[in-house]
C-alpha cells in the first residue's frame, strides 16, 4: 500500500485491514486525537522515507489487542528490526504532527529501532 504525501491525509490502520483517512481538528494532531485514533497511550515506532510517523498503542500487546498485519508490514519495511504491531495504528502525515514527536524519535540514542518514544497521560 502506498501513501501519498501530497494528499495531506493521515491514516488510521485498523487490525482488520481497514484504512481510514484522518485530518487534524487544528493544524496538527493533538496528543488526545492521536490517543483516540489508537485507543491508548501513543508510542511512535518509526518514520517512513516520506516522513510519515507510525504510532501504536503502547499497551496494545499487554492489552490483548489483535495483530495488525498492515501496520506490521509498514513497520517492518522502515524499521531495522522486525516487530509485530497490535491494535489500531496511526500513520501521521509529516505536516500534521508536532515537531517534538520527530525530534524525540531522531535525537535519542537508539541501538535498535525497537526503542520508542511514549507519551503517557497523567493520572
Amino acid at each position: 500500500m502506498a501513501f501519498d504525501r501530497k494528499n495531506f491525509f493521515s491514516f488510521i490502520i485498523n487490525p482488520g485491514g481497514e484504512v481510514i483517512p484522518a485530518m487534524p481538528h487544528e493544524e496538527e494532531f493533538s496528543v488526545q486525537q492521536i490517543r483516540d485514533h489508537i485507543a491508548g497511550d501513543p508510542e511512535v515506532i518509526c518514520e517512513t522515507c516520506d516522513g510519515f510517523l507510525l504510532f501504536r498503542n503502547r499497551d496494545a500487546t499487554s492489552g490483548g489487542l489483535p495483530l495488525n498485519p498492515l501496520a506490521t508490514s509498514v513497520y517492518n519495511k522502515y524499521a531495522r528490526r522486525p516487530c509485530r504491531v497490535y491494535g489500531s495504528a496511526f500513520l501521521a502525515h509529516p505536516d500534521h504532527i508536532p515537531a517534538y514527536w520527530r525530534k524525540k524519535l531522531h535525537t535519542k540514542a537508539r541501538p535498535a529501532m525497537t526503542e520508542t518514544m511514549t507519551f503517557r497521560q497523567s493520572a
